[in-house]
């Protein structure tokens, strides 16, 4: 999600500035206030890292140092450091997002780690990076200074949004640059310094949604704002569709195989070097 920006100042006490941030306008949207852990989905995304995060015996009460790498006003890092026993330290650039947010256990920055300070190579456990590489353009640079933050045999988590057949006006709105599949997304990791070990997509209840929400957008919401689309596109139903799109979300995860396909992949990798 971007727009027009300019410099940021005037930032909460608990927040480090390392680089120069920026304000990024969201034209009305309220997104942060969307995107709240109450969200059904933001709950459900959440279930699946933390049953990732088991699967590749990242254990949840282990004293694990994270950086989560545009955490927006801090809703992952405060979903993981309740969940488990890890000091998650956010980093974000976006001025409006530092200043709605908390803080947590851990350091809150303003950090373009493109600049890879020295005090922070090979300094994290895990790197969490959720709903973000879908922005970027060119992802070589990010994804290689991602890397280096991690220590050896360090793990990097990454959720994206999957199948390009989905995108939609919302994915334009909320600028999105691309959405993944299980082969696209490994083939932009740098794979001489890292190995994928897990990777599955989610959210295969939702794709009727996804479908459904592309098909409306291209029709009735064709002369909607960028504003109106990105809440309608992602505003819990109500508390009626939430606690049916929760009952999927258990029956899903019953399935101790994972699902064939979701509107969702979820990449866990290791740091070899």
């Amino acid at each position: 999600m971007t727009g027009p920006t300019t410099p940021t100042t005037e930032l909460p006490e608990h927040v480090e500035q390392l680089s120069p941030g920026i304000e990024v306008a969201f034209e009305g949207a309220h997104w942060y206030e969307l995107s709240g852990p109450e969200h059904f989905w933001m709950h459900w995304r959440l279930q699946e890292a933390l049953r990732l995060t088991t699967r590749i015996g990242l254990e949840h009460d282990a004293k694990l140092r994270v950086l989560d790498v545009g955490g927006g006003i801090g809703t992952v890092r405060h979903q993981l450091e309740a969940a488990t026993s890890w000091t998650v330290d956010l980093g974000e650039l976006d001025g409006t997002a530092l200043r709605q947010g908390q803080p947590g256990r851990g350091r809150t920055l303003q950090y373009d780690i493109l600049e890879r300070h020295p005090g922070f190579e090979g300094a994290y456990d895990v790197v969490v990076l959720f709903d973000v590489l879908e922005h970027i353009q060119h992802t070589d640079a990010f994804l290689q200074a991602l890397v280096w933050h991690l220590r050896v045999g360090g793990h990097l988590l990454i959720n994206v949004p999957a199948l390009p057949s989905g995108h939609s006006r919302y994915d334009d709105a909320a600028g999105h640059v691309r959405r993944y599949t299980k082969a696209t997304l490994p083939a932009a990791l740098p794979r001489d310094s890292i190995e994928v070990v897990d990777l599955r997509y989610w959210g295969m209840g939702l794709l009727p949604l996804l479908f459904a929400r592309k098909a409306w957008l291209q029709t009735a919401a064709r002369n909607q704002s960028r504003d109106e689309t990105l809440r309608r596109g992602f505003q819990a139903p109500g508390p009626i569709g939430s606690g049916l799109l929760s009952l999927l979300m258990k029956a899903e995860q019953a399935t101790a195989a994972g699902v064939p396909l979701g509107t969702s992949l979820l990449l866990a990798a290791r740091r070899r070097r």
